[in-house]
């Protein structure tokens, strides 16, 4: 989805600054009025940390979760709770992904090395890519504790970028398991 409407330097997905549907009591809110409440950044990293093997499988992870941001809202105390909902990679190859998922490393999901997961990703080049990922918000607000109410909509936020080299690989035949002689010819 391309950034239709910037507020504060954020993306704001629809590109409307339609206010969110108030309760009787409660002021009308619009993407402009929440500009002050910026969302944490996600923090991406991949596996290898700084380079792919041509043809196998690269796992990229963005670390992010829903949280709260305190502050004054139309001159009230308000909290704004940023919920991500889709991650956007940009592998730098000229492919790209929208996940649902924000992945997890190979440990965590019970894999080995260079499996694929779900948000892997196979390099068919060698060469230096810039690996871009931005994540897709909602974005909730309340006054003083009390409901929260939803803005329709969302709100795009760049995280940080990598730059990594992928390059072919030379396998080597060992005498035996590694993981038991470490010191094993090959190893």
């Amino acid at each position: 989805m391309p950034c239709e409407e910037v507020f504060a330097g954020l993306c704001y997905g629809d590109g409307r600054d339609k206010p969110a549907d108030p309760a009787p009591g409660i002021p009308s809110v619009t993407w402009s009025d929440l500009a002050v409440f910026r969302p944490q950044p996600a923090i991406q990293y991949m596996q290898p940390d700084g380079w792919m093997v041509v043809g196998l499988p690269t796992n990229f992870v963005a670390v992010i979760e829903r949280h709260v941001v305190a502050g004054t809202l139309l001159g009230s105390p308000a909290d704004v709770r940023f919920t991500p909902q889709a991650y956007r990679w940009r592998y730098g190859d000229g492919e790209s992904a929208r996940l649902g998922t924000t992945g997890a490393s190979w440990e965590a999901l019970g894999l080995r090395e260079f499996d694929a997961t779900p948000t892997s990703h196979v390099y068919r080049a060698s060469g230096t890519y810039v690996i871009e990922l931005d994540v897709e918000y909602t974005a909730e607000y309340r006054f003083a504790g009390g409901s929260w109410r939803a803005m329709s909509g969302i709100i795009v936020l760049p995280a940080n970028d990598l730059i990594a080299t992928a390059g072919e690989a030379v396998t080597v035949l060992v005498d035996r398991d590694c993981g038991r002689a470490p010191a094993g010819p090959g190893c």
